[in-house]
């Protein structure tokens, strides 16, 4: 009989890496060094991971330098990897320098893995040229198929995407998923069971559900923002740090999603003063 943790799955998706070629920096943010600390702390802490998605923005401006940059570092860490693309990604100039890239019948970027009672569902929002990213009647049809099978074999559904398909509130919003009733009304009448949603895109953390579906948003590699919610006017602050990704965790019943910072200005308290959480028990399942 296997354990608890032989039927966890444990998932991490990076997004908005935004390399450039090497020696470039763009905002006073060297993005490849962040890039390196992000697969460190995925080595130190998640080597145990079933899959390492990087979810879209692989690049700053979709050239090949910043691409092979990108297969170098991430080159680091032995996961299995999924790369997915976004709006600052080009699918053409990606597909001239990648080798084994995930595509569907149709050469869009996107795939799935079913691992561990669970579907990995990631889809291709990035248009090329565009800000604003879609889904075009392919790949509407080709997300039908794949949540159809997940139904039948009855697989649990993480979703994952590069544009935020959920209205967070936010300026950010004006250049979302284009178009996001076509695509909720795919999930509604699939059926599936589908448990968490995941994009990147906005360079902000948040939480919340969308269709009644859960669905949450990474800040990524580069800069982060604050919350700029509607009524506000002026300059919305931006942050150099943290810089994060995301670890998803789901046993078929409960699904987490953490939040793991690379870059980080807080301060480490005195672990003196916590006593307590050395060597803390997990809860017993088994």
């Amino acid at each position: 009989m296997s354990t608890y943790t032989d039927r966890l799955l444990k998932l991490v998706v990076m997004s908005d890496i935004h390399l450039l070629p090497k020696g470039e920096v763009k905002r006073g943010l060297d993005t490849a060094p962040r890039f390196e600390k992000a697969i460190q702390s995925v080595n130190e802490l998640h080597s145990d991971a079933d899959l390492c998605v990087f979810a879209g923005d692989i690049t700053e401006q979709s050239n090949a330098g910043a691409y092979a940059l990108f297969d170098e570092i991430r080159a680091g860490n032995e996961l299995p990897q999924r790369v997915m693309l976004g709006n600052h990604d080009d699918r053409n100039d990606y597909l001239k320098h990648a080798e084994n890239p995930m595509l569907d019948e149709n050469r869009f970027v996107e795939g799935f893995d079913d691992i561990k009672g669970h579907r990995i569902l990631m889809l291709d929002s990035s248009e090329p040229g565009r800000l604003r990213g879609g889904l075009c009647e392919q790949k509407l049809a080709w997300t039908a198929e794949r949540l159809a099978e997940a139904k039948a074999l009855g697989l649990k559904v993480i979703l994952l995407l590069h544009h935020n398909p959920c209205a967070l509130q936010m300026p950010v919003d004006a250049y979302r998923l284009a178009e996001p009733e076509k695509l909720l009304q795919v999930l509604h009448e699939s059926g599936a069971d589908i448990i968490q949603i995941l994009a990147g895109h906005c360079h902000i953390t948040s939480a919340g559900s969308w269709g009644g579906y859960p669905c949450a948003t990474i800040a990524g590699n580069q800069h982060n923002v604050e919350p700029f919610l509607r009524g506000r006017t002026g300059q919305q602050d931006s942050f150099a740090a943290p810089a994060q990704y995301a670890v998803i965790m789901s046993d078929g019943i409960n699904c987490a999603v953490h939040f793991q910072s690379y870059v980080n200005e807080s301060t480490i308290m005195d672990p003196e003063l916590f006593p307590q959480k050395v060597d803390q028990k997990f809860e017993i399942v088994d």
